[in-house]
């Protein structure tokens, strides 16, 4: 997907509540939110997916005020409480019941995303078992689940593409069930940008006792097929499956599918009426479907 114009106002609401969550200067809020500004007010206009945008204000963020991991205590707490949530479940024992029930705890643990609307800062374990366990309640609103489980099962190699901290302790068990039938490997962002999954979170959760972990390329939200490492280019082209999490992958995919070629399948939770447009729904859905069939 590439920029709306309703896109412009969610970037700026998301940089300002970081910016007001990680720092009391009022100044340097400003001149985050300057460049910010004007880096938009230059850029805008080019067609491109949400993820750069997002990506390049989050950057003038890091950049300017020198803090090289933002929210750093919330992204291992985050890690912490995903796994203890995600050690407490009990899937069912086989087939299509138990993939299905592994899926739609990890499109839950997408809102684990604590710099949207999803579990918050405070991150307590009660409320946050109780949020999820509504999210999954909740069902899948584009449940193709079936299909993606007869690509896994079809699959030689499998790419699965990290999204977020805390969530990524949900996709292991995920990862695990499709280790059954395919090789797997994992990716993660080379930097941290928001609350989206580099190395040392994968490691805190023990993805690397499970998978290989490469890294997909720097600090950008989502992937980037721009600034793509060499690891997940090869990755991409020797998969027979590609496993996505989160709305930003798949701005990139839902754009760039026809150029990849492989099957993607694209697990998340709406955040906006524009993505859930394009399954003609309205409001926050959670989705598990296959963008190439």
């Amino acid at each position: 997907m590439l920029i709306v114009s309703q896109c412009i106002s969610c970037i700026l609401a998301d940089l300002e509540s970081a910016v007001r969550l990680l720092f009391d200067d009022e100044a340097l809020r400003w001149r985050i939110l300057e460049e910010a500004m004007l880096f938009l007010a230059e850029e805008a206009g080019r067609r491109r997916e949400p993820s750069y945008y997002i990506t390049e204000v989050h950057r003038i963020l890091k950049r300017v005020s020198g803090l090289k991991t933002p929210f750093a205590e919330q992204r291992r707490r985050a890690n912490e409480v995903g796994l203890r949530v995600a050690e407490s479940l009990t899937p069912p024992l086989e087939g299509l019941p138990r993939f299905r029930f592994l899926v739609q705890w990890a499109i839950a643990g997408n809102h684990l995303d604590f710099r949207t609307v999803g579990a918050g800062y405070d991150l307590s374990i009660d409320a946050i078992e109780e949020m999820l366990w509504a999210r999954v309640r909740d069902g899948l609103h584009v449940d193709e689940t079936e299909k993606i489980l007869k690509g896994v099962k079809k699959s030689r190699k499998i790419l699965y593409v990290l999204d977020n901290v805390g969530e990524i302790a949900f996709d292991k068990l995920l990862i695990r069930e499709m280790q059954r039938y395919a090789q797997v490997v994992a990716a993660v962002r080379g930097g941290p940008i928001t609350s989206d999954a580099v190395m040392e979170d994968a490691l805190q959760v023990g993805l690397d006792e499970l998978v290989p972990i490469i890294v997909a390329g720097p600090d950008t939200l989502g992937i980037s097929l721009e600034e793509m490492s060499e690891d997940m280019q090869k990755a991409i082209a020797t998969a027979d499956l590609i496993v996505t999490k989160g709305q930003a992958n798949f701005y990139v995919m839902e754009e760039f599918a026809p150029k990849i070629g492989q099957k993607i399948a694209c697990l998340f939770s709406t955040k906006c009426d524009p993505i859930s447009a394009k399954f003609g729904l309205k409001g926050k859905v959670n989705i598990a479907a296959l963008l190439t069939k």
